[in-house]
């Protein structure tokens, strides 16, 4: 009996209170998937005769593109949030600005009432982006961790179906009460999750760190040996640090301006943050936030002006909802690699075929027209995006930064992902009309291309890997190199004591 109790306690139990904790993220995530899809409901029903807002073209970009603007904003109020008041509080407080947009929303009278909105919840984007994954990260066991990382993506394409769909049935007005309800349900869930046990050995609080690690993970050899090798990690760095010395202003800052200088020499900490640069200037020119904002015009374009966009909308947005969660299966049974490289590739290979398409059409070239070629091409490019390019990143970001540097390299690293994400629905629009959809797909491409040919040289491969591992093998540590770093005490698989000499009196 008490086998199968003890079995209970390292399997089922910790398994249901890691889905538990991931769904707290997950929920406040798929509110953030509502606010990247609602620009698709809301400009469209500003264009009607009746509407009592009436907005620009380049007001229109604003109130899409803006988000990605306020994310930047987002990301620096997040970066020392996360290692000053915890991972817990730092996510109650993202609460704050998507509720105030929804309703700001609600009540707008003008564009300027709207974009304002917008920025409120472009914001609270900004602070969830790095911090939700590394929630799921640090506290999630590593043989589930890349499938828990996958409802990053996955809750954004829900969050982009659930507000296309309101938008059939609802009004904009109407939607945006509907969806801040998802955002309260996720408050409460929040409330419940414990604070990471990462941060709590970051901070010295290794008795609370230790409860909460085996509360999630249960306690098993792999586990305890993993919980070991961070506290011996945590251990020796804060042996070298500053913590709890009593020195001038003058004195710290002079250390912190050293301390920044050293960091970003170290390749544990530059190596990372260049591959997430990449990785996430990839996934915003591969235009997932472009179709989610800009999908019943896209679709118009592409497919001819006679296609039933809202309808075909929808239909993209199930096939990216079953993509993604096919998604986590392949990040559990593939590597990271292999998924991101093989799905890019669908990705161009996709992009051209709409350009050409695009191309033809529009000088009369083609050999017979059919809507169902370009509906294939993006259907096809929709699957490419979903299935690796929109999960990899999320995942990848949270595992490759060091504890030390885990809140510090996230925030920055996801600026990238931010101005990219401005940058790349503010600049659509403006490109389709200066150069057309044809030329906009190879430019954006060219991008693509360009990031993908650096990460095949970067990016190493993270699947099954702990933390710690990854950690060590960007600071060029192998695991005998982490034996030697263990105290003189501690023993190896047999039994047999550690020693400094070969030679035994």
């Amino acid at each position: 009996m008490k086998t199968d109790k003890a079995n209970s306690e390292n399997g089922y139990k910790p398994f249901v209170r890691q889905c538990f904790l991931t769904a707290s993220v997950a929920l406040n995530i798929v509110a953030h998937g509502c606010v990247i899809g609602f620009p698709a409901i809301l400009i469209p029903a500003l264009r009607l005769p009746d509407s009592e807002i009436k907005a620009t073209a380049s007001q229109e970009s604003w109130i899409a593109s803006i988000v990605g603007f306020a994310l930047i904003m987002g990301n620096f109020i997040i970066t020392p949030l996360m290692d000053g008041v915890g991972r817990k509080k730092s996510h109650l407080l993202t609460i704050l600005p998507i509720f105030a947009g929804w309703f700001s929303l609600l009540m707008a009278e003008s564009v300027t009432w709207l974009i304002l909105a917008r920025f409120l919840q472009g914001v609270a984007m900004g602070m969830l982006g790095p911090l939700g994954s590394i929630i799921i990260a640090e506290m999630t066991d590593p043989k589930n961790r890349g499938a828990f990382l996958t409802s990053v993506s996955l809750s954004l394409t829900i969050g982009v179906l659930f507000s296309h769909s309101l938008g059939a049935f609802f009004s904009w007005q109407q939607s945006s009460l509907i969806c801040s309800f998802i955002t309260f349900t996720s408050l409460i869930l929040i409330i419940y999750n414990p604070e990471s046990p990462s941060w709590l050995i970051s901070k010295g609080r290794y008795q609370e760190g230790e409860e909460i690690f085996f509360w999630l993970r249960g306690r098993t050899p792999d586990q305890e040996t993993e919980f070991e090798n961070m506290i011996t990690a945590q251990k020796s760095l804060r042996k070298s640090s500053i913590l709890g010395q009593d020195v001038s202003f003058s004195v710290r800052l002079r250390r912190f301006c050293i301390y920044v200088n050293q960091t970003f020499r170290k390749p544990e900490f530059y190596k990372p943050i260049i591959i997430m640069f990449v990785l996430y200037t990839m996934f915003q020119f591969a235009g997932i936030n472009v179709i989610s904002s800009y999908a019943t015009d896209i679709i118009r374009q592409v497919v001819g002006p006679d296609a039933n966009a809202k309808v075909l909308m929808v239909v993209l947005d199930i096939e990216r909802l079953i993509c993604n969660l096919g998604a986590v299966f392949l990040m559990k049974t593939m590597k990271r690699r292999t998924l991101l490289f093989s799905s890019t590739a669908v990705c161009i290979f996709s992009y051209l075929g709409k350009s050409y398409y695009v191309y033809a059409r529009e000088n009369n070239s083609l050999p017979f027209t059919s809507q169902w070629i370009p509906i294939t091409l993006i259907g096809l490019y929709m699957f490419s995006l979903t299935v690796g390019i929109s999960s990899i990143p999320f995942t990848i970001s949270g595992e490759i930064f060091p504890l030390e540097y885990r809140a510090f390299g996230g925030g920055i690293s996801v600026l990238a992902l931010s101005f990219n994400f401005f940058v790349a629905v503010k600049s659509f629009p403006v490109l389709t009309s200066a150069v057309g959809l044809s030329i906009t797909y190879l430019m954006y491409t060219g991008v693509v291309v360009v990031c993908l040919s650096v990460l095949y040289f970067m990016l190493p491969e993270t699947k099954d890997r702990t933390l710690q591992e990854i950690e060590d093998s960007f600071r060029g540590m192998s695991a005998a190199d982490r034996k030697c770093a263990e105290p003189l005490n501690g023993t190896y698989d047999n039994g047999m004591r550690r020693c400094s000499s070969h030679t035994l009196f």
